[in-house]
């Protein structure tokens, strides 16, 4: 914050006139920006959700899972997560002992430990969805309709093509 305000001040003094933090903002690589709003939105929802005890790591997963459906593999969480198996490891170990989560044995391949939601974790994720509506309505609020699609779909768009990139990369 501090550093931010510096650079704000650093500008306006070599411009001649002052520049705000959204110009500054807007100056800065897409990447650097996109993790930067990132943080803030995380920040926001694990300050409002402070009750529930679910960490950042842990709500992103009851999402996915949510998402994903029953009895996913842990492998599986862990590429749509785009982390590693031992942090995940960690966390699922958490969301197990909350009793939000259990894990099971494929009936197909005994290596193979599947994740499905419990009632309680069912339950959490309704008020995390509540949450996240709430602060997304708030946050959209004076975006119009239109925009918003166009953003939806330029950021699914980034998604496929950074998806694509990595999967190239990875070939190598």
């Amino acid at each position: 914050m501090i550093l931010t305000l510096i650079s704000i001040i650093f500008f306006s003094i070599m411009r001649g006139s002052p520049v705000t933090e959204d110009e500054l903002f807007a100056r800065r690589p897409l990447g650097m920006r996109m993790a930067m709003v990132v943080r803030q939105w995380r920040a926001i929802i694990d300050f409002a959700i402070t009750d529930t005890g679910l960490t950042q790591s842990s709500w992103t997963v009851l999402m996915q899972l949510h998402q994903l459906g029953d009895n996913v593999s842990v492998s599986e969480l862990a590429e749509v997560q785009g982390i590693e198996l031992p942090p995940l490891m960690r966390t699922l170990s958490l969301l197990e002992k909350q009793g939000y989560l259990v894990r099971s044995t494929s009936p197909y391949d005994k290596r193979i430990r599947l994740l499905t939601l419990t009632a309680e974790g069912r339950a959490i994720l309704e008020k995390l969805s509540c949450v996240i509506e709430t602060y997304q309505e708030r946050v959209t609020q004076t975006i119009p309709e239109a925009d918003l699609a166009t953003f939806s779909a330029t950021l699914n768009q980034i998604a496929c093509r950074l998806r694509n990139i990595r999967e190239e990369d990875n070939k190598i």
